[in-house]
């Protein structure tokens, strides 16, 4: 059986990745070595070249959609039941990346809202200027709040 591979270290070759995580105190340990000694890891920086402010922007556009949702459609009891389910998941949905930003250590190199929009960011596909960046981040949730919006307001406007 294929767990069985596992239990005899003979049977396969131990790659040692080529990242290394930062502890703490700044020493910088390797992966394997440390966990196979039982030292614990410090976690490494969630999206450290984005500012503060565009977590905020996005909090913002979702407060705004289910607010919109409540101020447009939410005129009978299942309607508020189904829009508090749906305000509970993007809570739950904007809490993991606080969670995560909680947890980092370090967050000195984060850029200021000025720094990230003149120097921009590097992708997988290569530099991205600032505003390009924010552009592709907050567009679908930008579009998703104008529509729900208008057919917010159609339907406040049109059906009795």
């Amino acid at each position: 059986m294929r767990h069985d591979w596992l239990q005899n270290r003979d049977g396969f070759d131990i790659v040692d990745v080529a990242a290394v995580w930062p502890r703490a105190d700044g020493t910088v340990q390797a992966p394997l070595a440390q966990i196979e000694a039982g030292a614990p890891l410090s976690p490494a920086p969630a999206v450290p070249d984005m500012p503060m402010a565009v977590g905020k922007m996005i909090v913002g556009i979702y407060a705004g959609i289910i607010g919109a949702f409540a101020l447009t459609m939410a005129k009978g009891g299942e309607a508020s039941f189904a829009i508090g389910i749906s305000a509970l998941y993007v809570a739950i949905f904007l809490a993991v990346p606080r969670i995560f930003f909680a947890v980092e250590s370090d967050n000195s190199r984060r850029p200021s809202w000025s720094e990230f929009l003149s120097r921009g960011l590097n992708t997988q596909t290569g530099h991205m200027s600032g505003r390009a960046a924010l552009a592709q981040i907050l567009v679908v949730p930008a579009l998703l709040l104008a529509a729900i919006s208008a057919m917010g307001l159609i339907g406040l406007l049109v059906l009795p």
